[in-house]
Order: structure tokens, then C-alpha cells, then sequence
């Protein structure tokens, strides 16, 4: 299968990266920035195409690397190409379905290809994207064939409904933006206690690291610590004396979360006065 790439960003890059190092045929780039899709052309050793009609042409399926906002209007305007009837056609979006290719007025066959995944820098994310999960939905026709091409590179695939699309983003919003979040918010209370960013970013550094990779390993519920799961009252109590705003709502919402976990672990303790305690403060 011949894949051609619509968007010279991160994700293009990486994508398109790892798939040519792993023996699949990219045709290569187009962007509405030609200088991007220069650059990811040269970086993919792939061609660069200043015509998209050229592109669609020369490829079997193409893979719209663009925002998630971009990818109906960018569909739209290449849908009528008679270059691309009878194509399969992708997009990386992990919250948006493959239905939006959907078409009346043409033949593609639509697929959402998403990679679990942190793409941060356009030219070494590729070096770890074997780490990666796959999540792939659409169209009957080719899914199968996708799946595989993904899976010969070493990935790891799952298939997944053009109707749990917003729930499986969100799952993986907890699990990678969401905790930036809770990490940043670690940051500015130890600011508050004197620390600067550097020194708090190198006390709390080591602690998030290792229990994420302990969370990774064993579980989260293997790996839960702390004043929640040992029901330490006075400790919660404290934590929620000496918040507010924002952090403490986040606390409690957290807590809430936390605490679901401890029982899990602890089926014989009984929790029924810290989830008192978090109930009240709402």
C-alpha cells in the first residue's frame, strides 16, 4: 500500500517517519505550507508534491496529518478530485470518527487511524513510536488490511466504533494531558512553599516518573499509596484545610478517583468517613 500524507506537522512527520523505516511505501507530502512538506519530504526521504491532485494520484490511501478542526474543510476540498475516488482515506484525530468522510458525492473508503501516543518533537518522537497504540475505525472494505499494515511494523492495534471515539479520546486525555495538569499543579504548591521551578520540577521529578512507570507495571491499584488508601483522616482533612480554588476542587475530584482505587485494594477497610469528608467540602 502506497500512503501519501496530507500535513507536514508533528504528527505527519513522526508517522511518516517510522513507517519508512519499518519498510512501508510513503509517496510522500503535500501541505498548504509548502515549506513544511519540503522538510518532511527531506526528512522521510520521501517526494515532496506541490500539486495535492499529484499526490492522491501516486498513493493508495492518504492520511490527512492536519488539526483536528482542519480535517472536514481539507476533506471537502479535495472530496470532489476525481483522483480520489476509490481511495482510502485517514485521518490521526483521536476524538473525531471516521463518518466524517462520509460522502454522497463520492467513493472513499474512510478510515481514523490514532496513535496513543505523546507526539511532542516532529523529529524524535519517531525513535520511540514503537511504544505506541494504534487505534484504528471505518470502513469494512480495507480495515482489516489497515490493521495489519500497522501490525507488521511492530505496533500494537486495537479496532474501536465511530461511536466510542469521544469517550476512548477522553480516556486517553487522563491519562496523558490531564496528568500534566495534576504534575504542574504539584509544582506551584512547592513554589508556594519556597521552592523555585527548578528545584520543584527536581524533588517531584523522580516521584511522578517512578509511580507512573510503577502505575504502568503492576497497576494503579497495585501501585496506590498514600493518606487515601491508608484512610488517614486528620492528613485528607489537612490537605483540604490548606487548599482552594481551583487546586482543591481538583483534590477532591482527584480524591474521589483515588478512593475508588483504595477500595479496590482495601476491600476490608471501611472508607465510608473519607468519602464523608470529601462530600462535605463540595
Amino acid at each position: 500500500m502506497k500512503i501519501g500524507f496530507i500535513g507536514a506537522g508533528r504528527v505527519g512527520f513522526t508517522m511518516g517517519k517510522y513507517l519508512t523505516e519499518h519498510g512501508c511505501m510513503v509517496t510522500g507530502y503535500f501541505s498548504r505550507t509548502p515549506e513544511h512538506a519540503m522538510e518532511a519530504a527531506k526528512f522521510t526521504d520521501t517526494n515532496y508534491y506541490e500539486d495535492v491532485r499529484e499526490l492522491i494520484k501516486n498513493s493508495d490511501a492518504v492520511i490527512l496529518t492536519v488539526s483536528d478542526n482542519a480535517i472536514s474543510s481539507v476533506f471537502e476540498s479535495i472530496s470532489m478530485l476525481p483522483e480520489l475516488a476509490g481511495k482510502i482515506v485517514c485521518h490521526t484525530s483521536g476524538a473525531t470518527s471516521s463518518l466524517v468522510f462520509n460522502c454522497n458525492t463520492c467513493q472513499v473508503y474512510g478510515y481514523s487511524i490514532h496513535p496513543i501516543y505523546a507526539i511532542s518533537d516532529k523529529h524524535k518522537s519517531y525513535k520511540n513510536f514503537s511504544n505506541a497504540f494504534i487505534t484504528i475505525e471505518g470502513s469494512p472494505e480495507h480495515l482489516d488490511e489497515i490493521v495489519v499494515l500497522f501490525r507488521d511494523t511492530g505496533l500494537k492495534v486495537g479496532v474501536t466504533s465511530p461511536d466510542s471515539k469521544m469517550k476512548y479520546h477522553a480516556a486517553s486525555v487522563y491519562v496523558s494531558n490531564l496528568v500534566c495538569g495534576l504534575f504542574g499543579a504539584g509544582i506551584e504548591l512547592l513554589k508556594e512553599c519556597g521552592f523555585d521551578d527548578e528545584s520543584a520540577v527536581t524533588a517531584l521529578g523522580p516521584l511522578f516518573r517512578d509511580n507512573a512507570i510503577g502505575a504502568y507495571e503492576n497497576g494503579p491499584v497495585n501501585q496506590l499509596t498514600g493518606p487515601l488508601e491508608r484512610n488517614d483522616i486528620s492528613t485528607v482533612s489537612g490537605h483540604l484545610d490548606v487548599l482552594d480554588g481551583n487546586k482543591k476542587e481538583l483534590y477532591i475530584a482527584a480524591s474521589k478517583e483515588v478512593l475508588s482505587l483504595a477500595e479496590k485494594k482495601n476491600p476490608e477497610r471501611d472508607y465510608g468517613e473519607m468519602k464523608d469528608l470529601l462530600m462535605a467540602v463540595e
